[in-house]
């Protein structure tokens, strides 16, 4: 018996932070997330504040007066929040990926706002393609539709 196969092309684009190469998952199901990016970050920033919460964290305090161990516990949480939208944004392990070859937080974080830019441009270039691909569709099957009458 011979075998039938079907290849599926991943619908998606490359996206190039530093010198890493990641993929963009546009697929409607993906899209989702993208688009709730902030609301699941916040859900990820709340854990990463609930693990920190034993540190105090004083209201107006000069820089110079703070330990190392409530700047570090601050920094962490910055930086599960920001690896929480990469991940999102990526999928599980992006950020450990991006920070290990660039290991700069504030760059990263920085380049969140030009990521998420682009992506949208991108996903409504690819939104244009796909209206006009079914809009060629329907009117070949209406043309095809009116030429059997």
């Amino acid at each position: 018996m011979s075998e039938i196969n079907i290849g599926i092309e991943r619908t998606g684009f490359p996206v190039k932070i530093g010198t890493i190469e990641l993929w963009f998952d546009s697929s409607l199901e993906n899209l989702r997330r993208f688009f709730n990016v902030n609301e699941l970050a916040n859900e990820k920033l709340k854990e990463a504040q609930e693990k920190a919460q034993h540190i105090h964290f004083p209201d107006n305090a000069e820089i110079e007066s703070l330990d190392v161990k409530t700047v570090d516990a601050a920094l962490d949480v910055n930086k599960e929040f920001i690896a929480a939208q990469y991940d999102i944004i990526f999928g599980e392990g992006s950020f450990k990926k991006i920070y290990k070859k660039h290991p700069d937080i504030l760059a990263l974080e920085q380049a969140l706002e030009a990521v998420g830019i682009a992506i949208a441009k991108r996903i409504e270039e690819q939104e244009e393609e796909r209206s006009g691909k079914v809009e060629a569709k329907k009117n070949e099957y209406l043309n095809k539709k009116s030429s059997k009458k």
